[in-house]
């Protein structure tokens, strides 16, 4: 059987390949050797939390990651250009499918790794507790509420200051599964647009090039607001409560357990694990978005798939999630995903 793995066009992918090629034979203790992964930048800070601790629990192994975008991901792995893909959503059928000459017969499959939680931040110093509906929110961004005294923001927070100050509606313009996530959720208020990756061209406001621009952005423009994930938020900004039908949710640990603990999990394409949180939780917090990585089901060598499966079961562990929680704001999937992710990742196995 011909070898199926590494076939880079990169001198960094092939040190990689040669790297795994030349560990020593080991018992199932030695982990050694260094993986390359390609796919979306919404998990660029949680990769490297997880990079840190897998690391330091494997001091013989490295992780090189290139934040290019979840579609050029999947093609890396499906030419053997990468060991795995960080993706927005889970693998479809053809794209599992595609992955079998570099994948092995049963090609590629994924698994949830994360919830991102997308708040709403705003830059308006003397107000707290703000809530937003999904109408007004579809209306700041439609340039239909255009003050923060409009009567419309006043009727849902009537014991508020709120000033006489323009709204400056914020967006990135770089594809992302935060925008699909933000316009699904703007629908519930009557905006027009479809759910996308992008925003419509029609939209209020000013746009940055990147997620990771807005923070700055809303920091420096007084009435600023933006849809932007935990982690981007910190403890910089403030968020709205949103209502998600049940009545305004604040956006912390507690109501984004009750919405994730709400969630399904199925099995899709090659055995992928799919997680997906309620679009209506009862009393929990739900504007987020699932973001999985996918993995071959057969690697070329035994090394090679050890060291993989390493990177998968520490991501899905407690350690890992751990991490991604505390340095990276993102929340952890389930139990019962996180479970059946676990299984499926130790089925990796290596060509004969």
């Amino acid at each position: 059987m011909k070898h199926r793995g590494i076939r880079s066009l990169a001198a960094l992918t092939a040190a990689s390949a040669l790297l795994v090629a030349c560990s020593p034979a080991s018992n199932g203790s030695q982990i050694r050797g260094s993986i390359t992964a390609v796919g979306t930048g919404i998990q660029s800070a949680a990769i490297a939390a997880w990079r840190n601790g897998w690391v330091k629990d494997f001091p013989e192994t490295s992780l090189s990651f290139s934040p290019d975008g979840a579609g050029v991901g999947v093609k890396a792995l499906q030419t053997g250009q990468a060991h795995f893909a960080p993706i927005d959503e889970p693998l479809s059928a053809a794209d599992a499918e595609a992955a079998r000459q570099s994948c092995g017969p049963d090609g590629a499959f994924s698994v949830p790794v994360a919830v991102v939680p997308v708040g709403v931040a705003f830059n308006l110093p003397s107000v707290k507790n703000l809530k937003l509906s999904p109408d007004v929110l579809a209306a700041i961004y439609a340039g239909d509420v255009t003050s923060w005294d409009d009567a419309e923001i006043e009727r849902l927070n009537p014991e508020a200051d709120l000033p006489d100050t323009e709204i400056v509606p914020l967006r990135a313009a770089e594809e992302s599964a935060l925008t699909v996530a933000t316009t699904a959720y703007l629908q519930r208020g009557g905006w027009e647009d479809a759910a996308g990756k992008t925003w419509p061209e029609s939209t209020a406001g000013e746009e940055v090039p990147r997620y990771t621009d807005l923070g700055n952005e809303v920091d420096d423009t007084a009435g600023a607001i933006a849809f932007m994930d935990k982690a981007a938020i910190g403890t910089r900004f403030d968020t709205a409560l949103l209502d998600f039908g049940q009545g305004f949710v604040r956006l912390n640990d507690d109501t984004l357990g009750l919405s994730i603990a709400a969630g399904t999990v199925s099995t899709g394409p090659g055995g992928s694990i799919i997680f997906r949180t309620p679009d209506s939780p009862d009393s929990g917090y739900g504007l987020t978005t699932v973001t999985y990585q996918a993995f071959c089901s057969e690697y070329q060598n035994e090394p090679l798939a050890r060291l993989v499966r390493s990177w998968g079961e520490f991501v899905l562990g407690d350690g890992g999630q751990g991490n991604s929680s505390y340095f990276a704001g993102v929340s952890a999937p389930s139990k019962d995903a996180l479970e059946r992710a676990s299984s499926r990742v130790a089925e990796i196995t290596a060509a004969r």
